[in-house]
């Protein structure tokens, strides 16, 4: 007979297979066994916690997560997750209401506070499990570390923030424009200077770059050409329109070119800047110094023509007073008039020297001089130049010594000019000395293979101001030792200046007010010619 409730499937077979039963009942504790597994190795935080705020059950994630050795240590310290575990407190209770009312929580983030009080960032979601009874419901959930992640958008929210208030306040036109010539972004500063009211009316209005923009057809090619080439452009100077009002201006451009991460081109970036003032603040300055330019060849022409004209008349003058000092024609009579004549000699020739001193330094400042090079021996031309002022120096009871080394190359030079910057150091030094001085000539080859000649002397010396002004045409410098006014109107220092910068070389002077002065000219050593070639 079968048993009461007993059900058999078709075939005489009993419904319930006692084998599978047995399979069921050994795969639960399997199955158990999996969950837990998974609930231990997670590495996310896994809890359930009951509904007044106790940990349940927590995993070694959620250990790591808030700092603690174990869940066991996590359970027994945290009695309140409200306020041991949340910053803040009424976070556990916005939670536990919204499980209630919708029986989950989406993944939220919020602040916790690790086991070393240390504050970080979690995202935790959570579901609401219902019990037999009320009071047995309880909460499972999961939350991760997104410290780092949330951080890096505050960061990145911090960025963009500073970007945009740079972008806004800028006085410096900002933009971003396609290859092909679109406007896509215009900071306000851009938006003004193209005379628009708002970044969107700007770039409403503008078609093509390069046919709306520029003045000059092509520029924008031009443009488009050195980013190609070089990535970026610097100082890009343009005439433009200014869009709305067609008022040309001039800008310039700094840009670089925007690449995708496959190296593709994406779009320009730059920044303008007006320079219409600027521009003609220039072109101000480039037409007064043309025209200061013009009058100072003017000036050079006048003096050139002057010199011109009066060196022929005091050639006269000095020709006939050393005619008359000869006596060819007769004895002069009374010997007053041998010393008017000698003064007529000496002020003729000091004359004739200032107008030569004039001359040739107008020719400089005009382009008008030219050196007629050739090879020379620099110690004849240097006991020349002592011969020529043995009688000054003499007159000023001062010696004149000459040192020379023995290495000396040939010097390719102006021998003229080289002999006029010579003799006029030499003169200056005898000028500004004391009876008893010594006035020193030197020649040194320098290590570079270029020659030095020195000239230096004990004499009254320069103060630190007057040293500043000596190469200054017609500064003439004077001292509280010197007697009366200076012979000359200031052009012997700037006149060898500009000679022996003519020949690419340089002078200095040095000088001790009241120990001497020490004047050094530097030839270049490509002037310098080895003796035996």
């Amino acid at each position: 007979m079968k048993k009461t409730g007993e059900r058999h499937m078709p075939g005489g077979r009993s419904n319930e297979d006692p084998s599978r039963a047995g399979t069921a009942q050994a795969a639960r504790p399997m199955e158990e066994e999996s969950y837990r597994a998974i609930f231990e190795t997670a590495h996310i935080g896994l809890y359930r916690s009951s509904r007044d705020g106790r940990f349940l059950m927590v995993n070694q994630a959620l250990a790591d997560i808030l700092g603690y050795e174990g869940p066991e240590q996590l359970r027994q310290e945290c009695t309140s997750v409200a306020m041991d575990i949340y910053v803040d407190p009424e976070w556990r209770s916005l939670l536990v209401e919204t499980l209630e009312k919708e029986g989950r929580l989406e993944p939220t983030v919020c602040q916790v506070r690790r086991r070393d009080g240390r504050i970080i960032w979690v995202r935790e979601t959570a579901r609401m499990v219902e019990g037999d009874e009320p009071q047995d419901g309880y909460f499972v959930g999961t939350i991760e570390d997104v410290t780092q992640q949330v951080e890096a958008m505050q960061r990145l929210r911090v960025a963009e923030a500073s970007y945009r208030s740079l972008f806004e306040h800028a006085r410096e036109g900002i933009y971003r424009s396609t290859i092909d010539g679109r406007q896509l972004r215009a900071n306000p500063a851009l938006v003004k200077l193209n005379g628009y009211d708002s970044e969107e009316e700007l770039l409403t209005a503008v078609g093509d770059i390069a046919e709306e923009w520029y003045v000059e057809p092509g520029r924008r090619e031009e443009f488009k050409r050195l980013m190609e080439e070089h990535g970026e452009v610097e100082n890009f100077v343009s005439e433009i329109y200014r869009h709305r009002t067609r008022e040309r201006i001039w800008v310039t451009e700094n840009a670089h070119l925007v690449r995708g991460a496959d190296g593709n081109p994406l779009y320009y970036e730059g920044t303008v800047r007006e320079i219409t003032d600027e521009r003609a603040a220039e072109e101000a300055l480039l037409a007064a110094r043309r025209s200061a330019e013009e009058a100072n060849r003017a000036k050079s022409r006048f003096l050139a023509g002057m010199s011109h004209e009066l060196r022929t008349p005091l050639n006269a003058i000095i020709g006939f007073a050393e005619l008359i000092l000869s006596e060819i024609y007769g004895p002069l009579g009374n010997a007053r008039y041998r010393d008017y004549l000698e003064d007529i000699r000496s002020s003729g020739r000091l004359l004739l020297n200032l107008l030569n001193d004039i001359l040739d330094l107008s020719k400089v400042e005009a382009g008008m001089m030219e050196l007629v090079e050739r090879d020379m021996n620099p110690r004849g031309l240097l006991q020349d130049c002592l011969r020529m002022l043995e009688g000054r120096a003499r007159t000023a009871q001062v010696e004149l010594r000459l040192d020379v080394g023995t290495d000396l190359p040939l010097l390719r030079c102006d021998e003229r000019r080289v002999r006029q910057i010579v003799i006029n150091l030499l003169a200056n030094a005898v000028k500004y000395n004391r009876p008893g001085g010594e006035v020193l000539l030197e020649a040194r080859r320098r290590d570079d293979g270029g020659l030095d000649l020195i000239v230096s002397d004990n004499g009254i010396g320069l103060s630190n101001e007057d040293v500043a002004r000596v190469f200054q045409p017609f500064v003439q410098i004077g001292s509280e030792e010197s007697d009366g006014p200076s012979e000359g109107v200031g052009l012997g220092l700037p006149l060898c200046r500009e000679l022996i910068e003519m020949h690419g070389g340089t002078i200095a002077l040095t000088s001790t007010l009241g120990a001497g002065t020490r004047v050094t000219v530097s030839f270049p050593a490509e002037r310098s010619i080895p003796e035996e070639a």
